[in-house]
């Protein structure tokens, strides 16, 4: 499994190129722009050109995350408009700077529940139609807060897009953590696992987001913390890096940061040191 890191791409994308490599990063994840921001502004023909034949020369892999304000369930109609078409933006960028994933988080519950479905499934069909065929969108789960808190939630999203084919999910240890998925044991990894084979399939996984949680199991709150800091603890990354079943796949650490930089070459030697090979 490749251990990769969120970058920022702040001055451009060779400064994420350069920020990964400084880390000893496998992979990177980057924003298309903006993260509280509406319009994907993305970057000019050439420095997309540029990005696109450079990044494989060093790393396995590059995916974009989304926006925050997307809400594929959303009840304000300007909204909705606006969260198709940031999709729609990014993943056409994303085609541009040779990305397949972009990982985003599917919108808000009501009252607790996953409304609004018939809504979300024309949304997701029509960003799919209007899209390169070769982009995805991968749905990440949640804290417990919004949709994708339970495996269910992501279960029911895959099965709802018009072409399978484009479309997975990733899951965020932290996240699953504070939605009250306890893996901190062999055991309850296990038995997560299963959940997400008996519900999703294993081959719908397209990454990990490695982050430990500032607090405890349950408590539906999304706070990253550095890898063997907080109530997960490092062992459960031990468990995911040396599964066979997620080879060749890549995590993506979303931490702080031990100079509260974000990601940095600690959090990736910790990591490292987990992984048996």
């Amino acid at each position: 499994m490749y251990i990769g890191a969120h970058v920022s791409t702040a001055g451009g994308l060779k400064t994420a190129i350069e920020g990964g490599k400084d880390i000893g990063a496998e992979a990177l994840q980057i924003f298309p722009s903006a993260p509280l921001q509406w319009k994907i502004r993305g970057w000019d023909d050439k420095q997309c050109i540029w990005f696109k034949e450079e990044w494989p020369k060093h790393f396995k892999q590059v995916i974009f995350h989304g926006i925050y304000l997307t809400n594929l369930a959303g009840s304000d109609e300007a909204n909705v408009i606006k969260t198709k078409t940031a999709l729609v933006e990014t993943l056409r960028l994303a085609s541009k700077v040779g990305i397949v994933g972009t990982i985003f988080h599917p919108g808000s519950y009501t009252n607790g529940e996953f409304g609004n479905q018939n809504q979300v499934k024309e949304v997701i069909s029509e960003v799919l139609a209007e899209t390169p065929s070769e982009t995805m969108l991968i749905y990440e789960n949640s804290a417990g807060s919004t949709i994708g808190g339970k495996l269910e939630d992501l279960a029911w999203l895959v099965n709802a897009s018009s072409d399978k084919s484009r479309v997975g999910v990733c899951l965020d240890t932290c996240h699953a953590f504070a939605a009250g998925y306890d893996i901190r044991s062999k055991e309850g990894y296990e038995e997560y696992v299963e959940k997400v084979e008996s519900l999703i399939g294993l081959d719908k996984v397209f990454c990990w987001h490695f982050n430990d949680s500032k607090f405890d199991l349950g408590a539906k709150r999304d706070r990253h913390e550095n890898i063997g800091e907080g109530y997960l603890g490092a062992e459960p990354f031990g468990f995911i890096l040396n599964d066979p079943r997620w080879t060749r796949l890549s995590s993506y650490l979303e931490v702080p940061g031990f100079e509260d930089k974000g990601p940095d070459q600690k959090n990736v030697e910790i990591l490292r040191k987990l992984r048996k090979s």
